[in-house]
Parts: C-alpha cells; sequence; structure tokens
C-alpha cells in the first residue's frame, strides 16, 4: 500500500473545537475510507486546513473516498509519502558517525 498525505478545507460547517462533531466526523470518515479499502493512521487540523495520513492502494481510491462524503477536487491536495521521518529515526548519540547539527 502507498501512503498519502490529504490536504483538505475544514467543511464550513465543522467545529473543531466542538468534541461531539470531532467524534462524528470522524467516524465518517473512519467509515468512508473503509468502504474505499484505505487507512486512516490520523490527522491534525490547523487555523484553516486539515491534514490526514492515509494508506491506499492507489490515489484513485482516496478519490472515491472523497467523492463519497462530497468533497470536492479543488478542496483536497494529496501528496504521496516517499518517507517517513521522526525521533523514532534518530540516531543514538554515541552513535562514531553522530555529529551536533551546524547552527
Amino acid at each position: 500500500m502507498l501512503t498519502y498525505l490529504m490536504e483538505r478545507t475544514i467543511p464550513p460547517r465543522f467545529d473543531t473545537t466542538d468534541p461531539s462533531q470531532v467524534a462524528l466526523h470522524a467516524r465518517w470518515a473512519t467509515d468512508a475510507y473503509k468502504a474505499v479499502g484505505a487507512f486512516w493512521l490520523g490527522g491534525v487540523v490547523t487555523e484553516d486546513r486539515m491534514f490526514s495520513l492515509v494508506t491506499a492502494e492507489a490515489e484513485g481510491d482516496l478519490r472515491r473516498y472523497c467523492e463519497s462524503l462530497g468533497i470536492a477536487d479543488q478542496e483536497v491536495t494529496l501528496r504521496r509519502v516517499l518517507r517517513p521521518l521522526g525521533p523514532y529515526f534518530a540516531m543514538a548519540r554515541d552513535d562514531a558517525r553522530f555529529r551536533p547539527a551546524v547552527r
């Protein structure tokens, strides 16, 4: 499976500070991803956008996901993830190749 970063606008009536609405939208997303054979790994909300990490066999699966929820193509940007990053990849400080970051 491939991993994608999905960026989209926040729906106008979605109050991301309301736990009840967040729970409902999360249920809709979970069910819609499952219906197209994709898996939602989680995401975040910023001031004006939502970002999710998703795995799918093909980008077309995610386009079908959007279509099923009435999300317009112009509201979504999909980017294929080439490599994960994170603290779990951090080199040990006692590794002979370690050197402090240049500032």
